[in-house]
């Protein structure tokens, strides 16, 4: 009988809320760095910086 770690571990309801709003906010940021970086891009492709 293999036990799955993972399945252990988001039995509990409150650690999977957790893991919920931490990849919440690491997409939120992902994103946000992403947007400051095509437009920093796009300003040097234009040559305003």
């Amino acid at each position: 009988m293999i036990r799955d770690p993972i399945q252990l571990y988001f039995r509990d309801p409150d650690k999977k809320a957790k893991f919920f709003v931490f990849t919440t906010i690491a997409m939120v940021l992902t994103t946000i760095l992403i947007t400051i970086g095509m437009l920093i891009f796009i300003l040097r492709l234009v040559r305003v910086i």
